[in-house]
This record gives C-alpha cells, structure tokens and sequence, in this order.
C-alpha cells in the first residue's frame, strides 16, 4: 500500500466521519427546535383551557311515564266489517230515493261548498233569499228548494237573523246507500 493510498484511504474514512457527524448534528438540532415548539405547544395547551370550563345546558327534567290501560276492549269493534255496513252518521238519515238525475241542474251546483260563500241574506216579498258568492267572484242568489253543492244540496230552510242557510245533501255512505246528511253554512266573519 502506497502513501498515496493510504492517504486517501483516510481522507475517505475523514469525510465519511465529517458526512455522519454532520448529519447527526443536523438531526439533533432539528430534534431540538422539535422538542421546543413541542414544549411551547404543550405549555400553551394548559394554560388555554386552565381556567376555561364548557358551559353545559342542564339536562331537561323527565316527567315519570304514566302508563294506559286500555279499558275499551270489551265493547264493540269501531272498525269492524258489521259497523260499517250498518252504521252511519248521527246526523244521516237514509234517504228514500237516489238524487234524481233528470231533474236541471242549477249554476250553484258546479261548485264544492267549500268553494262557495253565503255573503248575505235577505227577505223580499216575505220569502228568505240567500246571496252566495262563487270562487270565481260570481254572486247568485237561491231560495228555500234551490239547490248548490255538488252533493245535491237542497235548501231547507233559510234563517235570516242569523243569517245561516240549511241544507239537506245526499250523499253515499259506506254501505252504499243514500242517506241525507245536514249541513249548515253561515256568513264568515
């Protein structure tokens, strides 16, 4: 082995040494700087939330579940098959006959009711008229025997102090047969 190599020999092993310390002084310097912004983080974390306390909403109080007992179930079936072919409304009469289809039809029968509006009454020669405004804006007035409504609503009877129009509509109930079923209407306030 020549001085030559020797030499190089130990300028390799030189910078090799030089390469490792440098790279561990960088590494523990940038573990330094690490542990201190670590250190800043953590002591910045305890002193935030020192004196800090979250302010939490009581818990709403809960009523004791009162129980039900059902004490019904010994009567009749409301929904069963037998009531409702039997049964009808408290204000439902079965009706004789069918609506007649023959007879005219009358303008204020092209309207629901809930489309029409009594907006008055009146008496003139000693008979009670009504005065009903359409969904449209039309006024019509009717009398006791008129009809209106699509269920073949008949005028029965026409109280003008109260100003409130009775009618009596036919109208299908579960069973199939026509029964009369009152309805009242009255001037909104």
């Amino acid at each position: 082995m020549s001085l030559a190599d020797a030499h190089n020999s130990v300028h390799a092993r030189a910078a090799a040494f030089l390469k490792v310390f440098l790279l561990g002084s960088i590494l523990s310097g940038l573990m330094a700087c690490q542990d201190s912004e670590m250190r800043d983080l953590r002591e910045f974390v305890a002193t935030a939330y020192q004196d800090k306390k979250p302010e939490i909403e009581p818990l709403p109080e809960i009523q004791p579940y009162k129980g039900f007992a059902y004490a019904a179930a010994e009567k009749e079936d409301p929904f069963s098959f037998e009531n409702i072919v039997t049964g009808r409304a408290d204000n439902a009469v079965v009706a004789g006959d069918s609506p007649d289809t023959n007879r005219r039809r009358e303008p204020l029968e092209r309207y629901p009711l809930d489309a029409l509006k009594l907006v008055g009454t009146m008496t003139q020669r000693q008979k009670p008229w009504v005065i009903v405004q359409t969904s449209e804006g039309t006024a019509h007035r009717a009398t006791i025997g008129n009809y209106m409504g699509q269920n073949d609503g008949k005028i029965v009877d026409i109280i003008t102090e109260e100003q409130r129009v009775l009618l009596a509509e036919l109208v299908l109930d579960p069973a199939g047969r026509w029964v009369t079923r009152e309805v009242e209407i009255t001037i909104d306030e």
